[in-house]
């Protein structure tokens, strides 16, 4: 059997929605034991969005998979004291829930240590406990509108979205991260955090490096320039489809004057180095696009190739997962779940001595495992 780097881990997560959920699975993946804790009734409410089968939907299934179910009343207090049970055993306690619920539950940090406290407590909220917001909703729509993720997306004056959960995706592998930070911190000092994670934070630290660069430097003698989002205008149309470049170096830029024939670029003071590109950029985007209306497809991709430039023919959402190199490099494979049947799935990223870490189990259904781990505690 496959060692796995987190082998003996045990994980109790508390959520609904992403950002606990995706956290908790790449951690499964890594081998942690991920025991997932759902109300009475209908479970995480992710269970019931978008496409689905056997009761349960496809984001569920992508964000849950490994895990083990258990169905609990958490406003009876004999519930709450079955879960107390658990967390003797476990190495982590995360949740998602707003700020004071678990704590109206029995379930805070402090009742947590006073059962085990070697436990690493992780607590993901959308704005953190303090502020004019603390105890307020939130969902990734909201926080991309706060964050600045739909100004950076923004086409003129017209504000957009990133049509993805981009913001409660990158707060679960934050709390990935600081979580698995936190078990090396234990291991070599014995000490276990309390790991406090809002989702606004997690989106701003994101989006910060290249989405935030004309708000970092204060001085009144910095020069603004177009920010990178400038080069991000539209996917480049040849005559027969789309593609995109992604040139940094002057001989990528380079390349790419050389693709469309257009060699007196290389010496126009506009175009000449990296300073000038990012002060002309909007004109060198509009002219190199302009210059590929002539080519088709896989003209402009055989001359952009030639000249080593980065480059790629748009790629329609359903045939990703039939590109040669995402097959090439095993990136989908295909499980079976006993409720939802076929499926495809897409592998851990990191790849850990040379090998795919295995995924064996699917996504559970609710409280699929609650006689089998309560009948353990007895």
């Amino acid at each position: 059997m496959q060692q796995k780097p987190l082998d003996g881990i045990k994980i109790l997560e508390l959520s609904s929605i992403v950002t606990a959920s995706l956290a908790t699975m790449i951690l499964c993946d890594q081998g942690a034991e991920v025991i997932k804790v759902e109300p009475t009734g209908i479970g995480d409410s992710m269970r019931y969005l978008g496409t689905q089968k056997g009761g349960f939907s496809a984001i569920f299934a992508n964000c849950n998979r490994g895990k083990k179910s258990i169905n609990l009343n958490l406003k009876d207090q004999k519930e709450v004291k079955k879960l107390l049970k658990l967390v003797k055993e476990a190495d982590v306690f995360i949740s998602n829930y707003r700020p004071g619920v678990n704590e109206k539950l029995g379930l805070g940090l402090e009742d947590i240590r006073k059962v085990n406290p070697k436990i690493i407590y992780v607590s993901i909220s959308g704005f953190g406990d303090e502020g004019p917001l603390a105890s307020a909703p939130a969902y990734d729509h909201v926080i991309q509108g706060m964050s600045g993720a739909t100004s950076i997306q923004a086409n003129g004056d017209q504000p957009a979205y990133m049509k993805t959960l981009i913001c409660d995706k990158i707060t679960g592998y934050t709390a990935c991260q600081a979580l698995t930070a936190a078990l090396f911190q234990r291991e070599r000092t014995g000490i276990a955090s309390h790991i406090k994670l809002s989702m606004l934070d997690s989106a701003i630290f994101f989006l910060w490096p290249d989405g935030m660069m004309n708000e970092t430097l204060l001085d009144k003698d910095v020069k603004k320039l177009p920010p990178l989002s400038a080069s991000y205008s539209s996917l480049i149309h040849a005559k027969d489809g789309f593609f995109t470049i992604a040139a940094m170096t002057d001989a990528q830029w380079y390349g790419i004057f050389d693709a469309i024939n257009k060699p007196e670029y290389k010496t126009d003071p506009r175009f000449i180095d990296a300073s000038a590109r990012s002060e002309n950029m909007s004109d060198l985007v509009a002219e190199a696009i302009f210059s590929f209306l002539d080519l088709t497809l896989e003209e402009a991709i055989q001359a952009l190739r030639a000249n080593d430039v980065p480059c790629a023919p748009f790629t329609p959402r359903e045939e990703v997962i039939n590109q040669p190199q995402v097959i090439a490099s095993k990136t989908i494979f295909q499980m079976d779940s006993p409720h939802q049947g076929k499926m495809n799935a897409v592998s851990h990223p990191a790849i850990f001595d040379g090998q795919r870490l295995k995924v064996t189990k699917t996504a559970p259904s609710l409280g699929e495992d609650t006689e089998e781990i309560l009948r353990k505690l007895k």
